[in-house]
């Protein structure tokens, strides 16, 4: 196994998990707070919302507001956020999201993933916000959904390391200090084992993939 690399993943798998996850919480507790919403479960369980997730984890038709369904060709919410999102009573209603009910969840309790979704279907995002939040979600996607290995090249780190610090002191340019400390970090393969399992996506996790 080849250490640099191996040191790579740590640094980039650190910055999502220490940095940026924590910004998407942020921004969405802000844009919730500032249209009124007391909790997230009361913005998870606004009809426009709850309405704009459900078509992102089923093609169902709906109930009610027929004219405001968007049908997906691809479903990005999975199961598992959905059930941390929603309870079901399917005595409310037999086919749409009329039979969920949102659950009491705390802002700490999504995963970037999660988050990243909720913001760019839900939320009032400035266009540069957008782009960096996109960014941002293809990286996590490209170099540590799917990475079995634990390990991300010199080449594709540059790349990474370039885009996160440019989208994340976009959204917030506080976190300049963060990003060096994290940069400068040793390594520590406990805690690299610990965001390997955070980062890797639900069916990469249950096919017991072994890192080391």
């Amino acid at each position: 196994m080849d250490a640099e690399d191996r040191q790579h993943y740590f640094i980039g798998g650190s910055v999502f998990l220490e940095i940026v996850t924590p910004i998407f919480q942020n921004h969405l507790q802000r844009d919730y707070q500032h249209r009124g919403f007391t909790s997230l479960q009361s913005f998870l369980d606004s009809q426009p919302v709850k309405h704009k997730l459900f078509h992102l984890r089923f093609k169902n038709s709906c109930c009610k507001d027929k004219a405001n369904c968007v049908k997906k060709r691809s479903l990005p919410l999975n199961n598992y956020q959905w059930d941390l999102l929603y309870s079901e009573n399917p005595a409310w209603c037999n086919q749409c999201h009329c039979k969920y009910a949102a659950k009491s969840l705390q802002i700490s309790d999504l995963d970037i993933s999660c988050a990243g979704l909720i913001l760019l279907n839900c939320c009032n995002l400035t266009q540069g916000e957008d782009h960096a939040i996109r960014t941002l979600r293809q990286h996590k996607n490209a170099e540590f959904s799917h990475n079995t290995t634990g390990q991300i090249t010199k080449t594709d780190y540059d790349i990474l390391w370039a885009d996160m610090k440019k989208e994340i002191l976009h959204m917030e340019n506080t976190k300049q200090d963060a990003l060096k400390r994290i940069e400068n970090r040793p390594m520590d393969e406990p805690l690299c084992k610990k965001y390997s399992t955070c980062l890797l996506d639900t069916h990469e996790q249950l096919n017991e993939v072994k890192f080391f």
